[in-house]
C-alpha cells in the first residue's frame, strides 16, 4: 500500500500493539482490537485490512451486510452472531465491509425492522468482542453510520484519496515491470490525477502497460501514460453521469 506518513503510522500502531498484546496485557493495558476504516471508494480500506491480515499472520473473514441482510425474519442477526462466534473460536481478521449499506437500508429497506435488529447485535456484538483477532469495520459514508457504533470502535480513522507524493510512487510501483523512458516527466501526469482514487491511479498505470507490451514497443511513453490516464478519465466521467 502506498499511504500518507500519519496513516502508515496508525496502521504500524495497530500492528505493533497486536505483536505486543501479551506484554500490554502484564500492564493492564488493552490492544487496538477493533478499527474502523473510512474514506472514499477506490481508496484502500479492504486492502487495509488485507494488509493488518498479512502483517500479522491472521487469516482474513470478509463479510458484506448486502450480502448478511436476509428477508428471513430474524436470519440476518442471527447470521451475525455465528460469524462472530467463528472469529471467537479461530483468531483472524474479521473485515465487515460497507458498513453504510446498513445505514442506506434504513431508509430503503421494506423491512425496517430487520435493519434495526442487525444494527442493535452490532452495537451487542462489539460491546462483547474479545476474539483474540482484530476486527475491522469499512464505509463509504462515515456520517451516515449510527454514532453509537463510532463508539465500538478502539481506532478510527481515514484512508484518503493520494496526494501527489502517493500518485508518483503508485504509478511507478504499478509500472515497475515495465521499461520506461528515461525523458517522462512525472508531474503533469501527476497533476492529471490529482483527486483520483488509488485504484485509478493503478489502473491507469497499469493499461498504458498493456498498451506497451501489445504494440511490442521498447519502452512505455509518456504519451502513452497520457492516453491512458484521459481514456479512464472519460470513462469515469460517462460513469458519473
Amino acid at each position: 500500500m502506498v499511504l500518507p506518513k500519519a496513516v502508515e503510522q496508525r496502521f504500524a500502531r495497530i500492528e505493533a500493539e497486536f505483536a505486543a498484546r501479551d506484554r500490554l496485557r502484564t500492564f493492564g493495558l488493552k490492544p487496538r482490537k477493533t478499527v474502523l476504516l473510512y474514506g472514499p471508494p477506490g481508496c484502500g480500506k479492504s486492502l487495509g485490512a488485507k494488509r493488518l491480515a498479512w502483517n500479522t499472520g491472521l487469516p482474513l473473514m470478509k463479510v458484506r451486510f448486502d450480502v448478511l441482510i436476509s428477508s428471513f425474519f430474524g436470519e440476518s442477526a442471527q447470521n451475525l452472531r455465528s460469524i462472530f462466534s467463528s472469529a471467537r473460536e479461530k483468531p483472524c481478521v474479521l473485515l465487515l465491509d460497507e458498513c453504510d449499506f446498513i445505514a442506506r437500508s434504513r431508509t430503503a429497506s421494506k423491512d425496517i425492522g430487520e435493519v434495526s435488529r442487525i444494527v442493535n447485535s452490532l452495537l451487542q456484538l462489539m460491546e462483547e468482542y474479545d476474539a483474540p483477532g482484530l476486527l475491522v469495520a469499512t464505509t463509504n459514508l462515515e456520517s451516515a453510520l449510527d454514532p453509537a457504533l463510532f463508539r465500538r470502535f478502539d481506532d478510527v480513522f481515514s484512508i484518503p484519496l493520494p496526494g501527489k507524493i502517493e500518485i508518483e510512487r503508485l504509478l511507478k510501483m504499478a509500472l515497475s515491470s515495465v521499461r520506461m523512458d528515461r525523458t517522462i516527466d512525472w508531474d503533469p501526469l501527476v497533476a492529471k490525477l490529482e483527486g483520483s482514487s488509488a485504484a485509478m491511479v493503478v489502473k491507469a498505470a497499469q493499461d498504458a502497460a498493456k498498451a506497451a507490451v501489445l504494440a511490442s514497443r521498447q519502452s512505455l511513453s509518456q504519451d502513452k501514460l497520457l492516453r491512458a490516464v484521459e481514456e479512464l478519465q472519460r470513462y469515469d466521467t460517462a460513469q458519473r453521469a
